[in-house]
């Protein structure tokens, strides 16, 4: 994807929820006020003057890639720029024609807090929930001013105003948890600066419980949703870590590692797992929580110790020493899934001791899949598919590889499973849900993958 549209997307999640559904507001004449500049003729003026500066950095890195204009960092930072300026201007467009009321100063906010104007935007967005807290104003804007108020107060320093902007946003409807991770995130690190932990505490909890509900709802992205998961549970565990609560914020961590393995996500797990031992350097990865009962959806079902999904099958193009079989056909049966690839060294070092587990357990329900991907070369040659599962099948011989392979055409199972090192290993027990993951090898690794094999063939 073009770099330009990157940043322009990075940049409308900052502001995409700064304006509410309503983008043109209905005509609907303002009440004359005594002004020396004549009055808007409309409240969809104003929603054209913030429309104008909020679209500027899309349009224009439109016009870059169109264009095929190089990336660059200097011009990129200058278009933003060019649209604080141009939300400057507009803003002081808008508030020429006041004093305003209603639609017209929601706007006004909104191109205040475009243009970076903390003070501007929470002026004014205080006024406009202010008039509009009765019957028949419109709920998400007035929920979405009450965000920015607190994200504006936050930047001031005023955080007990803050705080009265974020407690009538919980009072009020609609809630979206991007929006509720956002604004209590920031609560949460503000207090943390000040080392006002036991303050900060209560706000790091309420993000990472909207972090769950997020990954629920938002589980196609998932790169954002673990990095927002991985961020509020480490934050909410360093505040009970440095409020001497050490007991939570170990009890955080493992509850971060549940959803780990609920989602799955390899990366997500291993980072976590570093954060584990770093709380704790002798925490034991082979005492695994009891199978909990079933069911629900993954962040929020770890969380609650209910029952994970069951690991999502995984794509085959090839299949070799192993009949094509589905992982919903493996049910009572222990699964290793072996990401990994022939011009991984670490990879090959792990192959004797799969193949020691494999002798070892076969015949008691364990199943090894060796997985990989079509690389379309090795050995700095270019390879057909065809040419690949030769090179693939005749490196299986050579190593006396046992267990079945399976290579993929594409990162299909690579996402799924949240793997972005090798090798990776997915462990899966005989109802389908992922228990253990390793990633890489290190000290005690493969002690500790034959260890839990055992208690999960036993179980």
């Amino acid at each position: 994807m073009n770099r330009y549209i990157i940043l322009a997307l990075a940049v409308a999640l900052i502001f995409a929820s700064g304006a509410s559904s309503r983008v043109v507001a209905q005509a609907r004449p303002q009440r004359p006020v005594a002004s020396t500049t004549p009055p808007l003729a409309d409240e969809s003026s104003a929603s054209v003057l913030y429309k104008e500066a909020a679209d500027y950095v899309r349009k224009k890195f439109d016009e870059f890639k169109r264009d095929n204009v190089p990336y660059d960092q200097k011009l990129a930072d200058k278009t933003v720029q060019e649209q604080r300026e141009l939300a400057v201007r507009n803003a002081a467009q808008l508030a020429a024609h006041g004093p305003l009321s209603g639609t017209n100063l929601y706007y006004l906010g909104l191109l205040y807090h475009l243009a970076d104007k903390h003070e501007g935007a929470l002026d004014a967005l205080r006024r406009f929930t202010g008039e509009r807290a009765g019957p028949g104003a419109d709920a998400a804007e007035a929920q979405n001013a009450r965000r920015i108020m607190v994200l504006k107060a936050v930047k001031l320093n005023l955080l007990p105003d803050a705080e009265k902007a974020l407690a009538e946003y919980a009072r009020h409807e609609p809630q979206q948890p991007n929006e509720r991770y956002l604004i209590e995130n920031a609560l949460a690190g503000a207090y943390y600066t000040k080392r006002q932990y036991d303050l900060a505490a209560p706000h790091a909890l309420e993000s990472f419980n909207a972090a769950k509900r997020l990954a629920d709802t938002d589980a196609a992205n998932r790169g954002q949703r673990d990095q927002t998961l991985y961020n509020a549970g480490v934050l909410l565990a360093d505040i009970y870590l440095k409020s001497k609560r050490r007991d939570q914020a170990m009890a955080t961590l493992i509850e971060l590692r549940r959803i780990a393995l609920a989602i799955p996500s390899a990366s997500f797990y291993s980072r976590v797992m570093e954060m584990v031992y770093q709380y704790d350097a002798g925490f034991d990865a082979t005492k695994l929580p009891a199978p909990p009962p079933p069911p629900a959806s993954a962040a929020s079902a770890a969380a609650n110790g209910e029952e994970s999904p069951t690991a999502p099958d995984i794509s085959v193009a090839e299949w070799l020493d192993q009949t094509p079989v589905k992982l919903a056909d493996l049910r009572g049966r222990v699964v290793l899934l072996d990401f990994w690839a022939t011009w991984c060294g670490p990879c090959v070092e792990t192959i004797p001791k799969l193949n020691s587990l494999h002798k070892k357990y076969k015949d008691r329900g364990l199943v090894i899949v060796g997985l990989t991907n079509f690389f379309g070369e090795a050995n700095g040659r270019t390879l057909t598919p065809a040419q690949e599962v030769a090179y693939v099948r005749a490196f299986k011989k050579r190593f006396g590889v046992a267990y079945g392979f399976a290579i993929a055409d594409s990162e299909h199972n690579d996402r799924n499973y949240g793997v972005t090192s090798l090798p990776t290993a997915i462990l899966i027990d005989k109802r389908g849900i992922v228990r253990h993951i390793t990633v890489g090898v290190y000290p005690g690794s493969n002690d500790e993958l034959s260890s839990i094999i055992k208690k999960l063939v036993d179980e």
